[in-house]
């Protein structure tokens, strides 16, 4: 079984590629949710199954630095 942190990395990297319209699986184009490429996957269904895990549970980033992490 993989651990919640596992999971929520697979899942920031899947809901990253699908913002940047990049297929997960191929890294072909994609357009809207469904690949351009070679797979022609369509991710709709991840995306809703990422969105509902709570991975997004953080919040919009400001685009500012973290202060804790700030050098």
């Amino acid at each position: 079984m993989a651990s919640s942190a596992v999971v929520r990395n697979t899942d920031m990297s899947l809901i990253s590629a699908i913002r940047n319209l990049v297929c997960p699986l191929c890294g072909a184009s994609m357009m809207g949710f469904r690949c351009l490429g070679r797979c022609r996957s369509d991710w709709r269904q991840e995306w809703e199954r990422a969105m509902s895990t709570g991975s997004m549970s953080e919040g919009p980033r400001s685009g500012k630095s973290c202060v804790k992490h700030r050098v």
